[in-house]
C-alpha cells in the first residue's frame, strides 16, 4: 500500500525556527521533575487509558454488508436475561475465512518549544525507535503463545473463538505488514503540553488529548486512507493525558453515504526508563486488542468490578464497554497482573494481560479455548467478572 503524496501537506505543523522569539501570549511553564521512579510510575498509572468516540449500532449494522470498512461481524451474549450485542473485527468465525487487516503507522515527531522560566527550553522526541520496536514486536511478528504460534491479536481472538469457529480452525484475524508513513512534525507549546524529566534528567512529554485527537483527525483528512486501513499514531516518550486510546467516528464518503473511521493513538515508552507495565508495546498491545474486540466503541457489557474482586483495592469500574484491556490494566488492581514478557530476536517485549470477551459474559465454564478467561497468561483469571450492584 502506497501513501498519498498529500502527506507532505502535513508539514504545516512544523515548529518555528530555533531561536525565534516566543509568542507574547504564551504562558510560562517550567519543566517539571519527578524525583524518583515511584513518582514517575504513579504519574503514568494515573494517566491510564481513555475511551473516545463511538458509532451507534444502527450505523455499524447498516454498513456491515456494504463493505465500506475493514471486515467485521456481529453477534451477542446474554447476562441475567439481558442481551448484549457486539461487533468485532474479522469475518464471522464460523466461516473459517481469514482476515488480513491493513495498517499504517504514522510517526509523530513531538517538538516541545518555549518551556522553562525564560521560555528557552525545547525538546524533540524522535519516534524512530518506537516504530522500529513496534514493527518487530509480537503484534506483527509471529511468536509462541499458550495456544500456538502467531501474532498476538490473532492468537487472542482464536483463543476466544476456538470452539465457535469453523471445524478446521482456519479462521484468523491477522495484521498485514505495516506501511510506515513519513514522520510528521508536531509543535507543542506550554498551552498544549507539559515537559518533565525523571530523576536522572531523561525527558518525557505529555500533551492535551483533545489536541492530539484533533491533530490526528486533520492528518487523516490529508492522507485520505482507504476505509479498510487502521491508522496507528505513535509518539516516543510522549503521552496524551493517557497512555493510549482508540476511537471511532463517521465521516461522509462523498457519495451520499458514510465511512466508518477508526484509529489508534499509542505512546511508546522506553523500557530502560519505565516499569514493565508501561514499557515498549504494552500500550499498543492494549489498544490493538481493544480495537479488535470493540472497533466502534459501542459494545456494551454489564458494569464490572476490577479483578480480582478479593483484592481490597477493587472497586466498581463504571465502565460499561467491552474494553478487554481495562480490567487488568486500567484500574486500582493493575499490580495484580504483571505484563507477560515475550522475546523475539533477542529483544524482550512487554505484553499486557487482557480478558477474553467471555469474562464479561458470565460464562461458566467459558467456551473459549480450554475454558480461558484471559490471555496471554490464562491462569491469571479463572472465573468471570463480578458485576456491580
Amino acid at each position: 500500500m502506497s501513501l498519498p503524496r498529500i502527506v507532505v501537506a502535513c508539514l504545516f505543523l512544523l515548529p518555528v525556527l530555533a531561536g525565534a522569539a516566543p509568542p507574547a501570549q504564551l504562558p510560562t511553564k517550567l519543566v517539571e521533575k519527578y524525583p524518583d521512579r515511584q513518582t514517575l510510575t504513579n504519574h503514568l498509572r494515573a494517566l491510564g487509558y481513555k475511551l473516545r468516540g463511538g458509532i451507534d449500532k444502527a450505523t455499524t449494522d447498516r454498513t456491515e454488508s456494504q463493505a465500506r470498512s475493514f471486515p467485521y461481524f456481529s453477534s451477542s451474549f446474554s447476562v441475567g436475561g439481558a442481551k448484549y450485542p457486539f461487533t468485532m473485527v474479522g469475518y464471522r468465525p464460523q466461516s473459517g475465512r481469514p482476515a488480513t487487516i491493513k495498517t499504517v503507522i504514522i510517526p509523530l515527531r513531538m517538538n516541545f518549544v518555549y518551556f522553562g522560566a525564560n521560555q528557552d527550553v525545547s525538546q524533540t522526541f524522535e519516534p524512530g525507535p518506537a516504530v522500529t520496536n513496534m514493527i518487530h514486536s509480537p503484534l506483527y511478528v509471529p511468536a509462541a503463545f499458550p495456544n500456538g504460534v502467531g501474532q498476538f491479536g490473532d492468537q487472542m481472538q482464536r483463543a476466544a473463538f476456538w470452539n465457535l469457529m469453523d471445524a478446521g480452525h482456519q479462521w484468523h484475524v491477522r495484521l498485514d505488514g505495516p506501511t510506515v508513513a513519513p514522520t510528521i512534525d508536531i509543535e507543542i507549546t506550554p498551552e498544549t503540553g507539559t515537559l518533565y524529566t525523571d530523576a536522572a534528567g531523561n525527558p518525557f512529554g505529555d500533551v492535551l488529548i483533545d489536541f492530539i485527537d484533533s491533530t490526528a483527525q486533520t492528518i487523516l483528512q490529508l492522507l485520505d486512507l482507504g476505509a479498510d486501513t487502521l491508522p496507528i499514531f505513535v509518539t516516543d516518550n510522549v503521552t496524551a493525558e493517557a497512555l493510549g486510546y482508540h476511537t471511532a467516528y463517521s465521516v461522509a464518503d462523498g457519495s451520499g453515504g458514510v465511512r466508518l473511521q477508526t484509529f489508534i493513538y499509542t505512546s511508546w515508552l522506553d523500557p530502560a526508563l519505565v516499569d514493565p507495565l508501561f514499557a515498549d508495546v504494552s500500550t499498543f498491545n492494549h489498544e490493538l486488542a481493544e480495537w479488535l474486540n470493540d472497533p466502534f466503541t459501542n459494545n456494551l457489557v454489564p458494569d464490572w468490578f476490577y479483578p480480582p474482586a478479593t483484592d481490597p483495592a477493587s472497586v466498581c469500574s463504571g465502565n460499561p464497554f467491552l474494553e478487554v484491556g481495562d480490567p487488568q490494566g486500567n484500574g486500582p488492581t493493575y499490580a495484580d497482573f504483571p505484563t507477560v514478557p515475550v522475546t523475539i530476536g533477542g529483544v524482550t517485549y512487554h505484553l499486557q494481560q487482557l480478558v477474553l470477551w467471555q469474562w464479561f459474559a458470565d460464562q461458566v465454564p467459558s467456551n473459549a479455548y480450554h475454558g480461558w478467561y484471559t490471555f496471554p497468561a490464562p491462569a491469571s483469571i479463572t472465573a468471570p467478572a463480578t458485576y456491580c450492584p
